[in-house]
């Protein structure tokens, strides 16, 4: 892999979603991911496993999820119009109606992008994915696997934006303020593979 050594190592995100995390936290509120975000369930599944197998980190283990769940609800009939007009909105209004579970909002990100009101570089910011952040020993990509150790698995995902959110208006307000020019040292993997970094 060719990957800059200026990308080796990154700060967190600074589309970071912890401290709309913490906020939810101190009104006593639960993130729609806190199933994933839970340090002993991880822990479990690591215990669970067969010897030599690993476990996937959250944000793989959450995909994996979501595909299943994807696949059970029927194919959403999208507007035809693109950008922020006031039939994508009630359209996003319909669909996704209060309180979002961890899939929905993913599904509703989505669907954002596939309207554009987000763009790709938007959706993987939000999901926080945008940032290349490797720790190499040797050549060989390292993480911890013992069941016991701090949550190397969780690899950023409960800095993801997406995880503070809760309704459709929290969406549309992030990406509203989201701007592309204000994250340029983000990129796609379709942008990193298209350097050849990947």
């Amino acid at each position: 892999m060719n990957i800059p050594s200026s990308f080796m190592t990154r700060a967190v995100s600074p589309c970071s979603g912890m401290e709309n995390r913490r906020t939810a936290q101190r009104d006593g509120r639960k993130s729609a991911f806190d199933k994933y975000l839970d340090m002993d369930r991880q822990r479990q599944l690591m215990r669970e496993l067969p010897p030599g197998r690993m476990l996937d980190s959250v944000y793989m283990q959450f995909r994996d999820d979501y595909r299943a769940w994807k696949a059970q609800r029927p194919e959403a009939v999208l507007p035809d119009s693109q950008g922020w007009t006031g039939e994508n909105l009630a359209f996003l209004r319909e669909r996704y109606a209060g309180d979002l579970s961890a899939f929905e909002i993913y599904d509703a990100l989505d669907t954002m992008k596939e309207l554009g009101i987000l763009s790709e570089k938007g959706l993987r910011c939000a999901e926080g994915v945008t940032m290349v952040r490797l720790g190499l020993r040797g050549g060989v990509y390292a993480a911890s696997a013992a069941p016991d150790s701090e949550a190397a698995w969780l690899h950023g995902f409960d800095e993801a934006p997406m995880v503070g959110f809760r309704s459709l208006d929290d969406l549309l307000s992030w990406a509203r303020d989201f701007r592309e020019n204000d994250w340029p040292d983000f990129i796609t993997g379709a942008e990193a593979m298209a350097r050849g970094w990947i």
